[in-house]
C-alpha cells in the first residue's frame, strides 16, 4: 500500500458478502519460462479476496480474481461482454 504494506487481509463486515484489497502496482523480476535462466522485469500487484463463505464459495472467488485479472490485462476483452 501507500505506507509500504505488501499484503492485505480484507474484513468483511455484514451485509456485505465479499471485499476485496489492492495493492501498490510494483516492478519485480520473474523468470520468463520454466525452462529458462533469463529474467524479465514485470508488473505484479498484488490482490486479497475476502467472502462470507455462508453466501459464497472459494471456488467462486477464484472464478472472479482470473476473471478480473483477465479484464484488468486485455480491457478490450471486458468492453465486449457489457451490455
Amino acid at each position: 500500500g501507500t505506507i509500504g504494506g505488501t499484503y492485505m487481509s480484507p474484513v468483511v463486515v455484514p451485509p456485505t458478502v465479499a471485499i476485496g484489497a489492492m495493492g501498490k502496482i510494483t516492478r519485480v523480476p520473474r523468470f520468463i519460462s520454466d525452462s529458462s535462466n533469463e529474467v524479465e522485469g514485470v508488473y505484479v500487484m498484488p490482490i486479497s479476496w475476502g467472502g462470507d463463505h455462508r453466501v459464497i464459495d472459494g471456488a467462486t472467488m477464484a472464478r472472479f480474481s482470473n476473471l478480473w485479472k483477465d479484464y484488468l490485462e486485455d480491457p478490450l476483452s471486458m468492453l465486449l461482454y457489457m451490455k
